[in-house]
């Protein structure tokens, strides 16, 4: 027991010495290091003693590759290969059109998302969302309970990132669709308001297939009410083709067509032969030739085939109605992209927002250059935001030359945010 006890006191003083000696290897002759600067690497010494005065030359760090992004090496590898194969269609349906990728990134979001265009786009959407009637729909000043302007409103909200109870105006546009949903007509199908316009409700219906196509994936809960909207929509819009290939304002297959309508139409069928609907070719191109007969040589459209002016505002609905064939090489577009490209650099701020119908005008134009590359999209929409600051009130509203300041305000919000890419209406 006391030899234990002998060998346990030895083991122990042995232990304290040796820890002892570390303590001291550890302060190494430059003092105990502190705990800052423990986890620093100290400078080699160079083998060659310094004079008294002779300066340190600081250690030079060798020179780092700035390492490169494989994530844009392969979108250039890509993008040349899809240039060379040029656009494709992954099916007979040209509404199915695969056009190559840029190569590069776009600077879109940086170029035109100003703090200016922000504050414009903010007060345009505040403004749509205290004017909401109270059974969801909006008015404008010649367009009470209208379904067309409605449906701008929840694409305006859409384009935002919003959608229906989801996002700050989730709840905006979800009782704006539940509004589309209860104007629906009982037989015929077609979408129509008691405000509708007097000369035929085609307008409001074409819209508002369009929203409620849009809505229609983000609404599970009125999936099989908008899938019962949407047939009788779009049979409505085929059944109302006029002889001459095109549509005008009333939901009728007799008489003569114009050339907006029928764009809007077209664009409308599009989107609907992507969400699944059936929507015949031959009906595809009597529209489209209907509208390359309204046609100019210069670039311009006439209102109706026999018409002997044409009409500034309609030539990104020509640009579009003519895309929606697929033909994205259509002899007829870079004219009419060229000719929207001239009219806004040669015309002024003032001349602009002079123009008759001007923002619905650029709601088209915006539709058509997007489509068309940054090289024309760019400075398009640079030139529009700057009109667009000229005209909005203090209210942060727009207007058309009738004062109604609704649809107007709609229009002008969705292509000042089309950049953010949230609205499938803009497309390359």
């Amino acid at each position: 027991m006391v030899f234990a006890q002998v060998l346990g006191a030895a083991v122990n003083r042995k232990l304290t010495a040796l820890l002892a000696v570390l303590i001291l290897l550890t302060a190494g002759g430059a003092g105990l290091v502190s705990s800052g600067e423990r986890g620093r690497k100290r400078p080699r010494k160079s083998g060659k003693k310094a004079g008294k005065g002779a300066k340190k030359e600081p250690r030079k760090e060798p020179e780092k590759e700035p390492k490169k992004d494989k994530t844009d090496e392969e979108r250039k590898l890509l993008a040349e290969m899809e240039r060379r194969k040029g656009a494709t269609f992954p099916g007979r349906d040209p509404a199915f059109l695969v056009l190559p990728r840029p190569g590069e990134r776009s600077q879109m979001v940086k170029e035109l998302l100003t703090p200016e265009v922000k504050k414009m786009t903010r007060e345009a959407l505040e403004y749509l969302a205290r004017t909401q009637d109270t059974d969801g729909g909006w008015s404008d000043t010649q367009f009470q309970s209208n379904t067309g302007v409605t449906a701008l409103c929840c694409m305006a909200f859409m384009a935002e990132g919003s959608r229906p109870r989801i996002g700050k105006y989730g709840k905006h546009v979800n009782s704006g669709i539940e509004f589309l949903l209860k104007n629906v007509k009982k037989g015929s199908g077609v979408i129509a308001g008691k405000g509708s316009y007097q000369y035929g409700p085609m307008y409001e219906h074409a819209l508002s297939t369009q929203a409620l196509l849009l809505a229609w994936g983000d609404m599970p809960w009125k999936g099989d009410d908008i899938r019962k909207a949407l047939t009788g929509a779009v049979e409505a819009l085929k059944k109302s083709q006029r002889q001459d290939g095109g549509w005008r304002y009333l939901v009728s297959n007799q008489g003569n067509s114009d050339m907006s309508v029928t764009a809007n139409v077209l664009w409308v069928l599009r989107t609907a032969k992507k969400c699944g609907f059936t929507v015949r070719q031959a009906s595809i191109d009597k529209g489209t030739n209907y509208i390359r007969k309204c046609a100019l040589p210069d670039g311009t459209f006439r209102y109706r085939y026999w018409g002997l002016h044409a009409s500034p505002s309609l030539g990104g609905t020509g640009v579009i109605a003519l895309m929606n064939q697929g033909r994205i090489d259509h002899k007829l577009i870079p004219p009419a992209r060229d000719r929207i490209a001239y009219d806004y650099r040669r015309y002024t701020i003032k001349d602009l927002k002079t123009r008759r119908y001007f923002v619905y005008g650029a709601f088209y134009a915006s539709l058509a250059t997007y489509s068309c590359g940054d090289k024309y999209w760019l400075p398009w929409h640079k030139k529009c935001a700057a009109v667009f600051k000229s005209m909005q009130r203090e209210d942060g509203e727009f207007y058309d030359q009738d004062d109604n300041l609704v649809y107007p305000t709609a229009m002008a919000a969705i292509i000042l945010q089309a950049p953010l890419g949230y609205l499938p209406i803009y497309e390359r």
